[in-house]
């Protein structure tokens, strides 16, 4: 369905169709980071010992796997927490949340990447803007939709909108500090993106309290 304000069309199933590709995407993207896990080569092992040894080695790409994991499970919780407060969707809106998607779908591939070669900076540092872009253009879909609430269903408080458009840099914020951090010392460059479901959870917890005292 279809409506015309400012000549500006504003469609529902367009809000529905890029609902469901990022459904899709965020999916085949958590999936594929399971791709940077290697197992040990059959050759190579001739006892328990050196097969738990192959299994330890791994352990540091594991800890990135289960940090980019929850980095778009959160990233997925807040598209979906944002678009079920929109009517409808808009050609500005469609093509923004397009290019975060785009660099969503790219993730496995920093991943890859940051745990190929964690002793390169060059390496953790594309991880890092990769999660930057993702945020910062998630933020600007957002700050489109909600300006005097164009594409949201009923108005919201400014406050609640804002806060959500901070939330939105919150794993930017975390990326640059990685990305600084790194610089120095780069084998705690992945360090940092734990903060991201404890911060998650603390704002949820912030909105629950905010809504209960409306």
């Amino acid at each position: 369905m279809n409506s015309k304000k400012n000549n500006v069309i504003i469609s529902k199933s367009w809000l529905g169709r890029i609902c469901r590709l990022a459904d899709i995407i965020f999916a085949t993207s958590m999936t594929m980071l399971l791709l940077a896990i290697d197992l040990p080569r059959v050759e190579d092992i001739h006892s328990n010992k050196e097969l738990i040894k192959g299994f330890s080695d791994q352990l540091p790409i594991l800890g990135i796997f289960l940090s980019t994991f929850v980095l778009l499970a959160v990233y997925w919780l807040k598209h979906t927490a944002t678009t079920r407060l929109m009517k409808g969707a808009d050609a500005t809106y469609m093509w923004t949340d397009l290019f975060m998607l785009a660099f969503v779908a790219l993730l496995p591939f920093s991943n890859s990447l940051a745990t190929a070669f964690p002793e390169y900076y060059i390496a953790q540092a594309a991880y890092c803007i990769n999660v930057f872009l993702i945020g910062s253009t998630a933020f600007f879909a957002w700050r489109h939709a909600s300006k005097n609430d164009h594409l949201l269903k009923e108005h919201i408080d400014k406050d609640i909108a804002d806060k959500i458009s901070s939330d939105s840099w919150m794993e930017p914020c975390i990326a640059l500090f990685s990305l600084c951090l790194g610089y120095f010392f780069v084998e705690y460059t992945q360090l940092p993106f734990i903060l991201v479901p404890i911060l998650y959870g603390l704002s949820i917890k912030w909105m629950e309290k905010r809504k209960k005292a409306r």
